[in-house]
């Protein structure tokens, strides 16, 4: 009787919790089986961090994915967006003397391009872990205006273009056969070249590196 009871419930768990195919995006491959296609969407916060953390407040970010689930890998293609908005409306030299100088900034901005691909970890049943690195280009824009205290102003409305590399890692949940939701934290690094290139190590240019920390929700529906 336990044996048969053991296996009615074997039976039941894996019709309603099948996770043979739970990948990053909450695909239906799984390890070894047939590849899959899914779309996600993704809504979270992105946190600046070092040099960037100084101007700007973190703020949201969106994103939208297409997925392939291959194996134990699932490979995405992504479009997301974000804009900080200053610390402060105006930032003066000397903050007790406003006659010394300041500098005004608007929102800094960015549409982002990038692949990447991302490992998957069965850890319990419905659930995976992965981790990987996404790839690509930053299209930022940034404005500004400022004063030096003597009278000579100076301003810049512009866009430029940044590498980009993420490392990423997240664990995603079942919660239909073909729908996972799931959280991923990344590491972003902005890498531009003063040429406005978008080339990171142009030769003869400097380069700046911006660096942010983001967390998100990510909704995942496979076909």
């Amino acid at each position: 009787m336990a044996l048969a009871i053991l296996s009615i419930h074997t039976t039941v768990n894996a019709q309603h919790h099948s996770n043979g195919g739970l990948t990053y995006g909450g695909g239906s491959n799984g390890y070894g089986g047939d590849s899959e296609w899914g779309i996600s969407l993704m809504a979270g916060y992105d946190v600046p961090t070092a040099d960037l953390a100084t101007t700007y407040k973190a703020a949201p970010t969106f994103g939208i994915s297409l997925i392939r689930n291959l194996g134990n890998f699932t490979f995405n293609a992504t479009i997301g967006y974000v804009s900080y908005q200053p610390k402060l409306d105006t930032f003066y030299v000397d903050a007790s003397d406003h006659s010394q100088g300041y500098i005004h900034y608007g929102n800094y901005s960015s549409i982002e391009f990038y692949a990447g691909a991302a490992y998957n970890i069965q850890v319990a049943d419905g659930a995976k872990l992965y981790f990987g690195l996404n790839i690509g280009t930053y299209y930022t824009h940034l404005a500004y205006d400022s004063n030096d205290g003597s009278g000579d102003e100076n301003d810049a409305d512009g866009y430029n273009e940044a590498s980009y590399v993420a490392p990423k890692i997240g664990v995603n949940f079942m919660i239909s056969d073909n729908m996972s939701l799931g959280v991923e934290g990344k590491y972003n690094f902005q890498l531009s070249s003063s040429s406005g290139t978008g080339d990171a190590y142009d030769s003869g240019y400097s380069t700046t590196v911006e660096k942010s920390f983001s967390g998100n929700v990510v909704l995942t529906y496979n076909f």
